[in-house]
Parts: structure tokens; sequence; C-alpha cells
């Protein structure tokens, strides 16, 4: 059975939807010119060392789990990433931030906040629907969780709506105990996948 191995990059224009971090130096989370547009596959292989991020998929597009998860920490992992999701997707503000990794190449609390409060003064709507979650990578530290991810945006002004489809890697670190999550990597699918 044939491998393929698929690096994913930030994407700029989902910068919103995948979250900041205060880090501007090697933060994978940034805007800069590295990153793809949204709906489009360039984005493979730019930004993330070959093996650092990314998942396995087989010949029949399937996903390939990492090996030797505990049981317990599988679950754990699973829950933050639901908790992640719901947070955001309900506009918990503090929720949210509690579930984000801070310190160095983490997340900076305020600047999330300030960029959730424009997102909710901005959308309606902004809703992250993920599916297939599959851990790709674990050390007792730190975890990758794979995920197709379909996000919905409704503008308040005009109330247009729209809907778009892509892969998203999310890594996990231990801080005090707890998996955090603390950087995303996304990219879209083409237009019309």
């Amino acid at each position: 059975m044939t491998k393929l191995k698929w690096i994913l990059a930030p994407a700029a224009a989902l910068l919103l939807l995948a979250g900041c971090s205060g880090q501007e130096e090697g933060n994978s989370n940034s805007t800069d010119e590295s990153n793809a547009p949204a709906g489009q596959q360039s984005a493979i292989g730019h930004g993330a060392e070959d093996g650092a991020i990314g998942f396995e998929m087989a010949d029949d597009g399937s996903i390939e789990e990492a090996t030797g998860v505990p049981e317990k920490e599988k679950a754990a992992i699973l829950e933050a990433f639901e908790r992640y999701i719901n947070t955001f997707n309900n506009g918990d503000i503090d929720g949210y931030l509690d579930i984000l990794a801070t310190g160095e190449e983490a997340y900076d609390p305020a600047q999330e906040r300030a960029m959730l409060e424009q997102m909710a003064a901005e959308f309606d709507k902004v809703e992250r629907a993920p599916s297939d979650m599959t851990i790709v990578s674990y050390e007792e530290t730190e975890a990758q969780l794979f995920a197709n991810m379909e996000t919905t945006l409704v503008e308040k002004e005009t109330g247009d709506s729209k809907t778009e489809k892509g892969r998203q890697v999310t890594v996990f670190i231990k801080q005090e105990g707890e998996w955090k999550v603390k950087e995303i990597y996304y990219v879209g699918n083409a237009p019309g996948q």
C-alpha cells in the first residue's frame, strides 16, 4: 500500500477561523507571504519542515492513526478538541481562551480575545464542524489531531453566508497536566471539493 505524506501550512485567509498567536518569529499562525489563500491547495509543503506537522494518507484516502496512544490520553485529547470547537462555535471567549496554550511560541490571550470580539462584531455565525478526527502523532507532552473541517460564516451586515471545507491539524501540548491547543495548520479544499 502506497502512502502519501501531506504537510499542512496555515491559511492566512482563515486566520480568524484558526486563531493567531502573539509570537511573530517562527509562528505557524502568523500572516505572511508563505500562507496560502483560502480554497487553494498550494499551501501543502510550505511553512513546515518535512515530518514536523502532517499526516499519512493511504491509497484509499483514509488517514493513518498514530500507534501507541494510551486510551486515557486519546480520550483526553479528543475531549480537549471537542471543548476547543464547542467554545469557539458558542462564542464562549473565556472558555476558548482557557483551552489555548500560552507562553513562548503559543497564543497571546489578549490578542486572541481582541480577534474573537472583532469576529463576533462582524459575523452572526462562525461555526466549525469537524469530522474524521484522528490522532496522527503522539508523544507524552505533544500530540497532533487531524480533522476534516467545514466552516460556515454568516456576515452581520449583509447576511451573506459562505461555507468552506478543508483539512486541519491541531497541535496540542500538555500544560499543567492538561492538553492545550498550541497551533493550528489548515489548508482549504480547492473550490468545488
